[in-house]
Parts: C-alpha cells; structure tokens; sequence
C-alpha cells in the first residue's frame, strides 16, 4: 500500500489549523531526530468515498502520481476540510484495529505428549 511520508513540520501546519486528529490519521514514526506520520492512501480513499463530495475521489487519485504529495496532501486537506481529517482518521483506526486474516496464519499443531491406548 502506498503512503504518503508527512514530516513533523508539515504535520504542526495542519495540526495548528485543524486540530490532534491529524496525528492520528496514520502511525507516528521516530528516529529521534526526525518525525513523521505515514498516511495510507487507501485510508485516504476509503475517506473520500464516505464523504462522496465532488471532485474528491478524482483530487484523491491524483495524490498517487503527484511531483510533491506533502503538498498535494496538504491543499487537498485544506479544500475538502477538517471533515476529511477525521473520515481519514477513522478508515486508519478500522484497518489498524482489525483482527488479523486467519486465513494467511498457518494452522497451529498442539504441543503435548501422546497418550498411547
């Protein structure tokens, strides 16, 4: 899944205008000098089809193939608002939070001893 890198600088700039919920939109990651939150692009889009407003699903499509996504991230977060924010904040909670696919774990052998008959 693709993401977009937002640096700690640009994330203060939208926090300042729209409020903490832009530090939960995707994880925080440290090396102790640097920071960022890493926004999935399919927790972008998953919020712009709840919101279903015009031209968000197309401003959202072209984030994938933009020179600078910061930027664009950034001037879509700005035209479509703080309600993108929390539409974005809520699809990462749901994938993050959701309980593994059992499918991809392999089957589990019981460890113990045999009884013989």
């Amino acid at each position: 899944m693709k993401t977009i890198v937002i640096p700690e600088d640009d994330l203060k700039r939208i926090e300042s205008r729209y409020g903490p919920d832009v530090r939960r939109m995707g994880p925080w990651n440290s090396d102790g000098v640097f920071g960022y939150t890493s926004v999935s692009l399919g927790a972008v889009k998953s919020a712009a089809e709840v919101i279903g407003k015009s031209g968000l699903l197309e401003a959202v499509s072209r984030l994938k193939e933009a020179q600078e996504p910061v930027a664009a991230f950034v001037e879509l977060v700005e035209a479509f608002g703080p309600d993108l924010i929390v539409k974005i904040k809520a699809a990462y909670s749901a994938t993050s939070l959701a309980p593994p696919d059992r499918s991809r774990i392999a089957p589990q052998r019981a460890f113990g001893t045999a009884t013989a008959a």
